[in-house]
């Protein structure tokens, strides 16, 4: 038996999360981050508009366009640095980012400042993502995978929920409201970034590298900390010879090859229908909805409130990602998305928007949760963070374009078409996920390398 297979077994043998707990919430937080950040602009828009003289609809819009190119360039750029120089230094590099662009978008004194340090935030988040799903499923063994990476996103996906809920409290109080929303994510970005320094490298990278002494004592650690909450370790399964698999280290270009392209074209659908009709929720209802009669605090109230479901659905995740096949569970999540979209346009109570937006809310942290899972699992190791953060990327190409259509066909059909155009969207991303293929309990190394 290799060493590569011997190492990979151990690795299996868990039926639990095998780590200390803190290395879960410390990466799940990347996901706590990607959301807060998303909601960040469309929450406070209204509130800097009214400051730097420029309509809140634009300012959402222009300023989550600029910040999904420059997701894009970081979701492929520093994604390659986790897949060279490992999961720790990229998830290193995409923090520090993150909190400068973050920090100084609320020190900005004109519109242009906002949107550069939305683009320079934007890098950071963009890669943050891909990398910490990628070391996720890395970590995680076989059975458990999408339980515990979904338990990961949870912990980050609190943010989606208590994002709003800080802007409805932070916000009005004063004229720099905005300015202490954005600071906020920033200084928790860098409290982060000083406790990541204890996470392990993945050993799947390392045994990818060859770095077999420093993988063994990855895997030991596992072992120790397995030991001291169950007492014994279970059994060493016996797994397929993965050596051979191992050996290559061509990143990206790994990707491009008879089995693996298909599955690099499907996840670029998928997530491109995922992100089309995703951002212009995320990023526009907050002045939507301010624009179609509702005071701005009730706005906030509806996203605020709303965005509960956001912890929500990363926790169902949690319970229900290894009960079933997981592109089935991720098709009917897209169903429910369709659904929601309608109750948004609908425009009814304000109790009707809030349930509305709740099920939109829950139904989303869902869905973005089992995509990480799902795509994660498409790609071999040594191109996975690449895999991840080229198909999630490129994705997000399509809300640069759905965005500002969004906010048109508003001001020219109203509330309801706007979100009717998102829940079609919506319904063929479902379709489409379909395609892909089955990864529910599958190690690794049997259905990507």
């Amino acid at each position: 038996m290799s060493s590569e297979t011997a190492l990979i077994n151990r690795l299996e043998r868990f039926g639990s999360w095998p780590w200390p707990l803190s290395v879960l919430v410390l990466i799940g937080i990347a996901y706590f981050f990607g959301l807060y950040d998303v909601l960040t602009l469309g929450v406070a828009a209204p509130a800097i508009a009214s400051q730097l003289g420029v309509s809140a609809t634009t300012l959402a819009s222009v300023g989550t366009v600029i910040a999904l190119v420059g997701y894009l360039i970081g979701a492929v750029g520093f994604a390659h640095i986790a897949d060279k120089y490992g999961r720790k230094t990229g998830l290193t590099v995409t923090l520090i980012s993150y909190s400068i662009g973050s920090l100084l978008t609320g020190l900005s004194t004109n519109i242009f400042e906002v949107y550069f340090w939305r683009f320079i935030t934007g890098i950071g988040i963009g890669a943050d993502l891909a990398i910490a799903a990628a070391y996720l499923s890395e970590m995680t063994p076989a059975g458990v995978r999408g339980r515990f990476q979904s338990l990961g996103t949870f912990f980050g996906f609190v943010g989606a929920g208590i994002g709003p809920l800080i802007g409805l409290f932070v916000i009005p109080v004063a004229s720099y409201g905005w300015r202490v929303y954005f600071i906020i994510g920033a200084l928790g970005g860098l409290a982060i970034l000083y406790l990541r320094r204890s996470i392990p490298e993945s050993p799947r990278w390392l045994i990818m590298k060859k770095r077999f002494s420093e993988a063994e004592g990855v895997i030991g650690l596992a072992e120790t900390t397995y030991q001291k909450k169950k007492g014994t370790l279970p059994p060493i399964p016996s797994l397929a010879n993965t050596s051979q698999l191992e050996e290559k280290t061509l990143p990206i270009t790994s990707l491009f090859t008879r089995k693996h392209l298909p599955r690099v074209l499907l996840m670029l659908a998928v997530f491109l229908f995922y992100y089309v009709y995703a951002y212009p929720f995320l990023a526009l209802t907050t002045s939507l909805l301010s624009a179609s009669g509702y005071a701005y605090v009730a706005s906030l109230t509806v996203v605020g409130l709303g965005g509960l479901g956001f912890a929500l659905g990363a926790f169902l995740s949690f319970i229900f990602s290894d009960l079933t096949e997981r592109k089935y569970l991720i098709a009917l999540l897209f169903f429910i998305q369709a659904l929601a979209m309608i109750g948004i346009g609908l425009k009814g109570s304000l109790t009707e928007e809030v349930f509305s937006y709740f099920v939109a809310a829950f139904s989303n942290t869902f869905l973005a949760t089992m995509l990480y899972v799902y795509s994660a699992e498409n790609f071999p190791t040594r191109a996975r963070s690449n895999g991840v953060a080229l198909t999630d990327g490129l994705g997000h190409l399509a809300p640069i374009f759905s965005v500002p259509f969004t906010a048109a066909l508003f001001v020219a059909s109203g509330l309801f078409r706007a979100y009717e155009a998102l829940a079609i969207e919506a319904a063929i991303g479902g379709v489409f996920v379909l395609l892909g293929i089955r990864s529910t309990r599958r190690v690794l190394e049997e259905i990507s390398e």
